[in-house]
């Protein structure tokens, strides 16, 4: 092992990960303002009845 990859090295195995960029920080943020977005819409349309939960 080089110096170069014991510094990189963590004592658990585990590799150094460069920060992400921007641009995919920004993509991540829109994706999971779409999910929440869908997740609060399915859980009106649950509350109000529109879309059945227990049949019966």
């Amino acid at each position: 092992m080089s110096d170069d990859d014991e510094r990189l090295g963590r004592p658990d195995g585990h590799r150094y990960d460069a920060p992400e960029s921007d641009e995919t920080r920004v993509s991540k943020e829109w994706t999971y303002a779409v999910l929440g977005l869908l997740v609060v819409v399915l859980l009106v349309l649950i509350a109000t009845g529109k879309v059945p939960i227990f049949v019966g």
